[in-house]
């Protein structure tokens, strides 16, 4: 039986400040160099060897371009989930660690993210779990899914990310959340994304006799109008729900030509999976104004992410160990936000805790996916601690759970 005592979770947060200089530094490299979806070979090399330099053994290539770890030992593990791509953004800020690549700029916190788990896996390699393991899993293409789409998270499952993982712990930053603090709830979090792609095809014509064509803009504009009372009028007015027309475009632009085409993409968010079916019937019904008016439609929908949905034990577990770490004051309810993001894959496949960690510049709010979004880097050590803090409390009750199953005495070493 291991003789290792675990810190605290109030020592893990010490231990996080005493290194968080170099915390720092691994969130402004990944930040100075960033790379998109797919494209993370050089942010895989980086994070692999300083986990090499931890005196760690990672995995690379799984994913694509993720990056995985283990640490301890032992059938029973926790995973920790990091993701490490940046988005088609021109950086603005005037830092010394703005992006060194044109058009390319971590504006969603995701070298946060990475920097944080790289802080998880530098305390976890100087003091390891007493029992079982605790897998960090470094995932690429959060942002995008390839031309089969699939995102970094269906790649890393598809590789077995998360075979014999009993929860996973995640964190996302949050400039609305003061940096120190947490926020956390039960239930969905995050909402579902889908996706869908519709032309509108009318008949071209000269601007002046309209009458002898059939006027694809005129139509797209009562299809749009429709769409947006699905919301409203077919969905339950307790049920959160949002579509939105992102891009619309014509097959021409002249003030005297009936266009021909209208093609238009947007999205859909919402929470249950109930009412998916619903607004994806409502939406091809708006569609068929177009046959309506003489013209026709081909629409293309795009089941994308399903919703991050928090399991009420893993995150009793987290709360337990943040209120010891940071103190009541420090936590708070989190809101669910249409926002969406692919952990929920995981989340589909294990019990798991998607963790706001509050990153508000005091006085200066850096919103996400913006050109100018920074955060308050006090929260780098804040993250760290809470991951490792958390898949240690989860890996000791997995541990304990199963010492219970096998009659054996809580604690006993995990095998």
């Amino acid at each position: 039986m291991s003789t290792m005592i675990e810190s605290s979770p109030t020592e893990l947060l010490e231990r996080a400040r005493l290194i968080e200089p170099e915390i720092i530094g691994y969130r402004r490299h990944i930040h100075a160099n960033p790379e998109l979806s797919f494209k993370e070979t050089r942010t895989a090399a980086y994070v692999a060897e300083k986990l090499k330099s931890f005196g760690l053994a990672p995995k690379s290539g799984v994913g694509q371009t993720g990056v995985i770890v283990d640490i301890g030992e032992g059938a029973e593990a926790i995973a920790i989930r990091a993701d490490m791509d940046a988005l088609p953004i021109q950086e603005s800020n005037d830092v010394p660690y703005c992006s060194k690549n044109e058009k390319v700029m971590h504006a969603c916190g995701h070298d946060v993210h990475t920097a944080c788990a790289l802080g998880a896996a530098r305390l976890l390699a100087d003091q390891p779990p007493a029992n079982g393991r605790i897998r960090i899993i470094f995932q690429p293409a959060e942002e995008a899914t390839n031309s089969d789409g699939i995102s970094g998270a269906g790649l890393m499952l598809r590789d077995g990310a998360l075979d014999g993982i009993a929860s996973v712990v995640a964190l996302h930053v949050f400039p609305e959340i003061a940096a120190g603090k947490i926020a956390l709830r039960s239930g969905p979090v995050l909402a579902a994304a889908d996706k869908f792609d519709l032309k509108i095809q009318g008949k071209g014509s000269h601007g002046a006799w309209p009458h002898l064509g059939v006027d694809a803009i005129a139509i797209a504009a009562q299809v749009v109008q429709a769409i947006q009372l699905v919301v409203s009028r077919r969905i339950s007015a307790l049920e959160p729900a949002v579509i939105t027309i992102g891009g619309m475009r014509s097959t021409t632009f002249a003030p005297n030509i009936i266009a021909e085409a209208v093609e238009m993409t947007g999205t859909v968010r919402y929470f249950h999976k109930q009412t998916q079916p619903v607004l994806r019937r409502e939406i091809e019904n708006a569609c068929r104004i177009a046959e309506a008016l003489g013209g026709s439609y081909e629409l293309r929908y795009i089941s994308e992410n399903p919703a991050v949905v928090n399991d009420q034990f893993v995150v009793a577990a987290v709360d337990a160990v943040a209120r010891q770490m940071l103190g009541e004051e420090s936590i708070e309810e989190a809101s669910m936000h249409m926002g969406a993001e692919d952990f929920s894959f995981m989340s589909e496949q294990v019990p798991s805790c998607f963790i706001y960690l509050g990153a508000a510049i005091e006085g200066d709010q850096r919103m996400l996916h913006t050109s100018s979004f920074d955060v308050d880097e006090k929260a780098l050590s804040v993250g760290a601690a809470l991951l490792t803090a958390s898949a240690l409390s989860l890996l000791r009750d997995a541990c304990d759970n199963k010492a219970k199953r096998h009659a054996l005495k809580p604690g006993a070493p995990c095998q």
